[in-house]
């Protein structure tokens, strides 16, 4: 079938966010150390109770997510002035994360093989972040608009996420599909609007549904052909 446009998500669907992130979070740590003299798992641990606690207190907003918060949180219960090294810290987080970033196979063929279809990439997260991210892997070529948590003020599984995205393109829900690999937050909540979703399914996780709109696939060279024929 060929759709009007395409909803797609990015962190874990377009490159392997895992592996990103540890990476940067082992720059993060190092870094901390070096600048601190503390060790090393005191202030992991103290980054992830600041995750957890910025997680909690602001709980489905796109700031939940916000690295420079977890950062100022990390130093301040570390005793530290977060005024001196909060901003160090999230560059080089962020540095790292960019550099490392790469599209998975077959990602580049099958968004070549899009062109003329518009794409709204529809993300969690905030806007300057995910800005970022489509920069360094080629999506503003691809992509003609943009939905984030930050812009929407919801996150998804939310249908606002995914009605505003259709109002962007000027589309109906039957005119597009979502790709995505969370099948919560991207499958289950487009195709409960009645959009048709094609579910990143890497790990072979087990979901029990039969929703004729939801259909697995493992890697992007098998959506040629689906999605744009």
């Amino acid at each position: 079938m060929k759709y009007k446009g395409i909803l797609l998500d990015i962190d874990h669907t377009i490159y392997d966010y895992n592996t990103v992130h540890k990476k940067s979070i082992e720059k993060l740590l190092q870094l901390t150390q070096n600048e601190t003299g503390k060790d090393k798992s005191i202030i992991c641990n103290s980054y992830m109770n600041a995750r957890s606690q910025i997680n909690n207190e602001l709980y489905g907003t796109a700031s939940s997510h916000n690295r420079l918060l977890y950062i100022q949180r990390m130093l301040e219960l570390l005793n530290l002035n977060s005024m001196n090294l909060a901003l160090k810290i999230y560059d080089a987080y962020w540095d790292t994360f960019l550099n490392e970033m790469n599209p998975y196979d077959g990602v580049i063929e099958f968004l070549d093989s899009c062109l003329g279809t518009p794409i709204c990439l529809v993300t969690d997260l905030t806007v300057h972040i995910q800005h970022r991210k489509i920069e360094t892997l080629g999506l503003y070529k691809y992509a003609t608009h943009l939905v984030t948590s930050e812009e929407a003020g919801r996150e998804k599984p939310h249908p606002y996420m995914f009605m505003l995205a259709l109002k962007k393109l000027n589309l109906n829900a039957e005119d597009v599909c979502m790709i995505g690999d969370n099948y919560r937050k991207d499958i289950l909540g487009a195709s409960t609007l009645g959009i048709k979703s094609f579910w990143l399914n890497k790990d072979d996780k087990k979901e029990n549904s039969d929703n004729e709109l939801i259909q697995e696939f493992q890697c992007f060279k098998s959506l040629k052909g689906i999605v744009n024929e």
